[in-house]
C-alpha cells in the first residue's frame, strides 16, 4: 500500500530544489539536527491507500464536528479535555461557519489499519512543503500523480472574504514560515492582509482592526491554549466569536489528546462508532490507580499531555528508558488530569534508501474535504520536529 522511490535528480539538481524550497517557498528550517530534513524521496501511495485515506480523515472530520457541538457549551466537559476555563464562554459563543483546517496524521499498521493518534486541529502546519515540492518536482510520470489541493482549498475557504488577518507567534521564525506563503496566496487572490500577534486585535469601527488595519476574517496558526495569556484577552472575548477565523477555538476539543478517552465513552450513533472504532486508539484519562499496570505492561502503552505539539510531552513505553518512563509517570501523577493513556499499535516500516522508516501519511482537510497531503518519516514509530519530511504521491487510477 505504500512504496517508496527517489527523486532520481542529480545533486546538482537536488540542490536547486532545495534551495528553491527555502528561498522562493520560505522553508527556512530544511536542515535541523545537522542534516537535511527534506527527503530526496517519494512516499508512493495504491489508489486504494489513497482512497482508504480520504475516506477516513472526511469521515473523521464530520464526527469531530458533531462531538465539537455536543461539548461546545459544556464547561465541564472542556475541563476534562484540559481546555483552560478562560476560554469556556469565548468557545461557547463561537457561531458555526468559520473556515476550517486540519490535518490528520494516519499510520499504517502491522495488521493493515490506518490509525490516527491525535488530530492536527488547531494550528496545522506544513504548508511550504506541502505546495512547494509538487510544483518544484513536477510532473512525476510512471503512472503516478500529485494530490496537492491546499492552495486552491485554503482560498476557496476564504473566497467571501477581503481583508484577513494572519495571526501567529510573532517570536518564532517557522511560523513566520508559514504566513508568509499564506500571505502569497492571499494577496495573488486579490485579498488585502495583515500579519501580526494576536495580541494587535482591537475594536473599531463597525469591523475588528488589527494594526490599524479593518479585518473580515482571520487565519490563526497561535495556539488556543496560549490565548488567555494575551494582554487584550478581554477584546478577545468580546470580539473573537463574531470572527470567521480559521481556526476556531472550539477546535480546541479536537486537538486535545484526551478528547479520545471522552469521545468513546459519549453517546455515539453507529457510524462515528465505528470510525472510532476503526481507526483511533483505546485511550483512558489518567488514573494513578493504573500506575502498576503502566510499570507492568510499559511496552503496551502511551503517556500523552493533554496539548503537547510536534511529538512533545508524547513517551512510548516501547521506546522510553526505566528512567524517562518513570519521570513521565510522576510527571502525570502530579496533574493527572493534563495526561491520558493511549494503547501502542505497531506501525508498518516501509523501506527507504537509507533504511526502513515509519511514515505517517499527513492529510489536510479544508472545510470537511480532503486537501492533499504533507507526509513525514523517522527512523523510530514516533514522529517529532526531527522527522523528515517525503513528498507524497498516488498510483494514478
Amino acid at each position: 500500500m505504500i512504496t517508496a522511490r527517489a527523486w532520481g535528480l542529480s545533486p546538482a539538481d537536488e540542490a536547486q530544489v532545495m534551495r528553491a524550497l527555502r528561498f522562493r517557498y520560505f522553508k527556512w528550517d530544511t536542515y535541523g539536527g545537522g542534516r537535511c530534513l527534506v527527503l530526496p524521496e517519494f512516499m508512493i501511495l495504491s489508489q486504494q491507500a489513497h482512497q482508504e485515506v480520504v475516506a477516513a480523515v472526511e469521515g473523521l472530520h464530520r464526527a469531530l464536528d458533531r462531538f465539537v457541538r455536543r461539548v461546545q457549551g459544556d464547561s465541564e466537559a472542556l475541563a476534562r479535555l484540559g481546555i483552560p476555563a478562560p476560554l469556556h464562554p469565548l468557545i461557547a459563543a463561537e457561531q458555526d461557519g468559520a473556515p476550517t483546517l486540519g490535518r490528520y496524521d494516519l499510520f499504517l499498521t502491522d495488521d493493515g489499519r490506518w490509525m490516527v493518534s491525535e488530530f492536527n486541529d488547531d494550528v496545522p502546519g506544513g504548508f511550504n512543503e506541502a505546495a512547494g515540492l509538487p510544483e518544484l518536482l513536477g510532473d512525476p510520470g510512471d503512472g503516478l500523480e500529485w494530490h496537492a489541493e491546499l492552495r486552491e482549498r485554503f482560498l476557496d475557504a476564504f473566497r467571501d472574504y477581503d481583508a484577513v488577518a494572519l495571526f501567529y507567534a510573532t517570536a518564532y521564525a517557522e511560523d513566520l514560515q508559514h504566513m508568509l506563503i499564506l500571505e502569497r496566496w492571499l494577496a495573488e487572490a486579490g485579498h488585502r492582509t495583515v500579519r501580526a500577534s494576536p495580541a494587535h486585535l482591537e475594536r473599531g469601527w463597525r469591523r475588528p482592526r488589527v494594526l490599524g488595519t479593518p479585518i473580515d476574517a482571520a487565519f490563526r496558526f497561535y495556539p488556543g491554549e496560549w490565548m488567555p495569556r494575551l494582554p487584550n484577552f478581554a477584546t478577545w472575548l468580546r470580539l473573537g466569536p463574531g470572527i470567521p477565523q480559521m481556526n476556531p477555538l472550539r477546535h480546541l476539543a479536537r486537538q486535545s489528546k484526551t478528547m479520545f478517552a471522552i469521545w468513546r465513552q459519549s453517546r455515539l450513533d453507529p457510524e462515528d462508532r465505528a470510525l472510532v472504532e476503526r481507526h483511533c486508539p483505546i485511550t483512558m484519562p489518567f488514573d494513578g490507580q493504573q500506575v502498576p499496570l503502566l510499570r507492568v505492561e510499559r511496552e503496551c502503552w502511551v503517556l500523552k499531555r493533554a496539548f503537547g505539539r510536534m511529538g512533545d510531552a508524547v513517551v512510548l513505553g516501547s521506546l522510553a528508558t526505566e528512567r524517562e518512563w518513570e519521570e513521565t509517570i510522576a510527571l502525570a501523577q502530579k496533574a493527572p488530569a493534563d495526561w491520558c493513556v493511549q494503547e501502542c499499535f505497531a506501525v508498518r516500516a516501509i523501506p527507504f534508501a537509507q533504511g526502513p522508516m515509519y511514515p505517517a501519511v499527513g492529510a489536510y482537510v479544508v472545510n470537511g474535504r480532503f486537501a492533499g497531503y504533507y507526509s513525514r518519516a523517522a527512523a523510530r514509530p514516533l514522529i517529532t520536529h526531527e522527522a523528515y519530511h517525503v513528498a507524497t504521491l498516488v498510483q494514478a487510477a
